[in-house]
């Protein structure tokens, strides 16, 4: 009799678990992502129109993020123009693959050679945020710079200002700033 009321219990046991499992999965909600989703972020500095395999799909403002969404399974090239110009910025290649999300960040390949001919140790700033120490009579490129009016300081190790400059990045070439005393 001892037996057959353990039995009984267990039973029941066993059936109320899996009625809780039930219930709890058929309130889940399962994500699925259609096909392979490209997500591009524009951080170049400027306005951008984007094309994928050579069609318009958008324009996207600077800090501006969208997605291309439902692509089967591919190739694809993307290419960033200037808003309204059809001046080339920036190009990326990317196989798709079902069910996959992928991130294509437009940057400019402008750049800024900063050379130290101070006399000692610097602190660079670019538009007001730290970029590193750069040591006398060295040199350091700051890459994929954004388009637009970039602001520039060096600091003593006091914070003491002792440079600035405005380069005014407009197409992608290597500007140079040269740092004296």
């Amino acid at each position: 009799m001892k037996k057959s009321i353990l039995k009984k219990i267990f039973t029941l046991g066993i059936l109320a678990l899996t009625c809780v499992f039930f219930i709890g999965v058929s309130g889940c909600k399962q994500v699925l992502i259609p096909n392979g989703i490209i997500t591009i972020i524009n951080e170049c500095g400027l306005a951008v129109d984007i094309f994928l395999g050579g069609e318009y799909k958008f324009y996207l403002e600077n800090d501006e993020t969208k997605s291309i969404e439902d692509l089967a399974d591919g190739t694809y090239e993307l290419e960033a123009h200037r808003k309204g110009t059809g001046e080339f910025v920036s190009r990326e290649t990317l196989d798709v693959i079902f069910n996959r999300i992928y991130t294509w960040s437009v940057w400019s390949s402008a750049s800024i050679k900063i050379i130290n001919k101070y006399g000692e140790t610097l602190s660079i700033y670019g538009d007001d945020i730290y970029a590193g120490e750069l040591v006398d009579q060295a040199e350091s490129t700051m890459e994929n710079v954004p388009y637009g009016d970039r602001k520039l300081a060096a600091k003593t190790s006091d914070e003491t200002v002792v440079a600035t400059t405005t380069i005014s990045v407009l197409v992608d070439l290597l500007y140079e700033w040269t740092i004296n005393k």
